[in-house]
C-alpha cells in the first residue's frame, strides 16, 4: 500500500495578471521504505512540493493521499493531527521557535502527543546530534548547524513513518553532516 500518493497535483500563484505555475500535473507515490529523492535547480518547486505532500498547503490542483486519507477536505487542524501521527519534516529554515529552549523545541511535538517521557525523549534525541550541552539554549544563541540539528531532533521526535527533509544537512559541515546522517537518524 503506498503511504503517499500524488496524482496530477498543481500549484499555482497569481502575480498580476499573470499566473506562476510552480507545479504541474505532478504524480508518484511513495510506499512504505521507500527512498525518494527530489532534485532540481533552484526555485523549481521543491520546497512547495514537499509541503503540499506533507499537507502544510494545498494545492490549486490535483490531490494527496497521506496514508489513505486525502487532504484536500481536511481542515488545517485536522491535517495538523495527521501530520502528527505519521510524518516528521525538517524545514530547510528550521522552523524553531525563538521563545523555547533547544529542548522544549524538540518536546512540542511530543507534548501535544501527551507523552510522559517528552523530556527524556528530546534529550536522547538532541544527544544523538551531538547537542546534549546545548539543551537550554535558544535559537538564537545556536549556530546554524546547531538549529539545523534541533529541527533533525525534532523532526524524529514522535517516530514518524514518513519523513520530509528539506535539505535537512544543507546548513551542516561536512563532517557533522556525516555524523548526523550515520547517527541512525537520517
Amino acid at each position: 500500500m503506498a503511504i503517499l500518493t500524488v496524482s496530477e497535483l498543481s500549484k499555482f500563484y497569481s502575480s498580476g495578471e499573470k499566473q506562476l505555475r510552480i507545479l504541474d500535473k505532478v504524480s508518484f507515490s511513495v510506499q512504505a521504505g521507500d527512498k525518494v529523492a527530489i532534485v532540481g535547480p533552484s526555485g523549481s518547486g521543491k520546497t512547495t512540493l514537499l509541503g503540499l505532500c506533507a499537507g502544510l498547503d494545498t494545492g490549486s490542483a490535483g490531490s494527496v493521499q497521506l496514508f489513505g486519507q486525502a487532504l484536500e477536505p481536511l481542515s488545517e487542524d485536522q491535517r495538523a493531527a495527521l501530520r502528527n501521527e505519521h510524518v516528521g519534516f525538517i524545514f530547510q529554515n528550521f522552523q524553531l521557535l525563538p521563545t523555547l529552549t533547544a529542548l522544549e523545541n524538540v518536546m512540542v511535538p511530543l507534548e501535544l502527543k501527551g507523552r510522559k517521557d517528552a523530556a527524556l525523549r528530546a534529550k536522547d534525541l538532541l544527544a544523538q546530534v551531538g547537542l546534549q550541552d546545548r539543551l537550554g539554549h535558544y535559537p538564537a544563541m545556536l549556530s546554524g548547524g546547531e538549529q539545523q540539528r534541533v529541527s533533525i531532533a525534532r523532526a524524529f521526535a514522535n517516530e514518524p513513518k514518513l519523513l520530509f527533509a528539506d535539505e535537512p544537512t544543507g546548513n551542516l559541515d561536512a563532517e557533522t553532516g556525516q555524523k548526523v546522517r550515520n547517527s541512525c537518524l537520517i
